[in-house]
């Protein structure tokens, strides 16, 4: 017999054995024990379960954290959600690997893949992948494969990642005059172009500084971060530290990486193109944007509310320019689960809920944040075709481009000190960059070894 049928007999079984209670004589028996009479107290509710989550950001973001924690309480009334609010992801680390250390600290807690390395070093975090799998989450159908690679360390899925903000350019249409850069057979990213080369976009942005000829108008601004750097070394078919899961030693001296930098110092360097320190100090690059004096820059979308918000911009977005292999790279935030928390199930159900479905829309209305679900970011939720900018395609685009950043818990230390060497190339005019260059990487490289190694370095 089937199972199927054994269970169909089960029922039947099952009704006929309650049609047959139900259909005895209705006298009583006299020896059987009176019924208990109802108990006239009601049955004390469950006190609901509390959990802290500590999330960082801009008040922006900080709005959409607080809308998804109320969607999961008015789906899951039995437990209540209370908020860590912290400014910025460097403070929030700090925060949660003090507190790790000590087993104490919230249930969950979002956190930068920068500062993973650190948190899994404190033997604190319980990996999740396990407890979601048991949630029906459906890791490489609906989330994005280099957000998942990124949050894990050990052969386990540390922290479920959420958010996957890539780096992309954002110029100004008045500014940027398409016509005449096509009839130079200058391509400028759209819909069907979806790349450039960093001629291109060097070209573009001469031309932009050119419309004023010595006037407030600039061209680009380029920041001297490490994840700029490491897009367009990659680009060049470069790497920026010898293994990225396992790195002893920046790369920065290699002959590709050497190749990429001094095409990208020279045009930071030019003052009638690029921003220089002076004018930063006067005005913030997307100041500058809102106000038409400014062709491009390269940021993500958390400038997108204030992008909107300029009275008379028109702008759009594009790739970042390559030297060859179109490449991004990606801020991943993902949430992670306390090895000491109290309330493992309702903590797990809170990071199943805050990575699924309606939570990623809720994300994706905030207009900053960029879930790491792949569907959503291929729908109008997060499209915004309505809305600025026209070519919003390029944000997916970019998430597609991009490659995990080094893991290794002195990477925050490592990428600090190559900004602080960047930012001196990019803004110190007293250097002749053609004649140090090649010796500053070698420097950096050697420095990056003990830093790597735990030890200490001179700046």
């Amino acid at each position: 017999m089937s199972a199927a049928r054994r269970l169909a007999g089960t029922v039947v079984a099952l009704t006929l054995a309650t049609t047959v209670v139900g259909c005895t004589s209705g006298e009583e028996d006299p020896g059987a024990d009176p019924s208990p009479a109802p108990s006239s107290a009601s049955p004390t509710p469950a006190e609901p379960v509390e959990i802290e989550v500590s999330v960082f950001g801009d008040p922006v973001r900080l709005r959409a954290y607080r809308r998804i924690a109320d969607a999961f309480t008015e789906a899951n009334p039995d437990v209540v959600v209370t908020l860590v609010e912290q400014p910025d992801p460097a403070d929030a680390a700090v925060d949660a690997a003090n507190a790790l250390v000590l087993g104490a600290g919230p249930d969950v807690f979002l956190t930068d893949q920068r500062y993973l390395a650190e948190l899994v070093e404190t033997d604190g975090l319980e990996p999740v992948d396990s407890l979601l799998e048991e949630r029906g989450l459906q890791f490489g159908d609906d989330h994005q494969r280099v957000a998942l690679t990124s949050m894990s360390a050990d052969n386990r899925l540390q922290c479920m990642p959420a958010e996957m903000s890539p780096r992309v350019v954002y110029y100004n249409k008045r500014l940027v005059p398409r016509q005449q850069l096509k009839a130079a057979e200058v391509i400028v990213p759209n819909a069907v172009a979806t790349s450039w080369s960093w001629d291109d976009f060097a070209i573009t942005a001469r031309t932009v500084a050119g419309l004023d000829r010595l006037g407030p108008i600039k061209g680009v601004y380029l920041p001297p971060d490490i994840d700029t750097v490491t897009a367009l070394v990659r680009s060049a078919d470069g790497t920026v530290v010898d293994d990225v899961f396992e790195p002893t030693s920046l790369t920065l001296a290699s002959d590709s990486a050497l190749e990429a930098l001094a095409e990208l110092v020279a045009l930071a360097r030019d003052p009638a193109v690029a921003l220089t320190k002076q004018d930063l100090k006067v005005r913030d690059p997307i100041t500058r944007f809102t106000e038409g004096q400014l062709g491009m820059y390269v940021g993500t979308r958390d400038d997108l509310p204030v992008l909107r918000e300029a009275r008379g911009l028109s702008f759009d977005v594009a790739p970042l320019p390559s030297f060859g292999r179109a490449q991004s790279v990606s801020d991943v935030n993902g949430y992670c689960l306390n090895a000491g928390t109290e309330h493992l199930d309702a903590a797990a159900d809170f990071i199943a809920f805050a990575v699924g479905k309606e939570a990623a829309e809720i994300a994706a209305r905030s207009d900053v944040i960029v879930p790491a679900r792949l569907d959503t970011v291929a729908e109008d939720v997060f499209r915004q075709p309505e809305e600025q900018p026209r070519n919003s395609q390029v944000f997916s685009t970019s998430l597609r481009r991009s490659e995990p950043m080094p893991y290794d818990i002195a990477w925050p230390r490592v990428a600090e000190l190559a900004e602080g060497v960047f930012a001196r190339l990019f803004y110190g005019f007293d250097v002749d960059v053609d004649a140090v260059l090649e010796d500053r990487m070698v420097r950096l490289d050697e420095q990056s070894e003990l830093l790597f190694g735990d030890g200490e370095t001179d700046d």
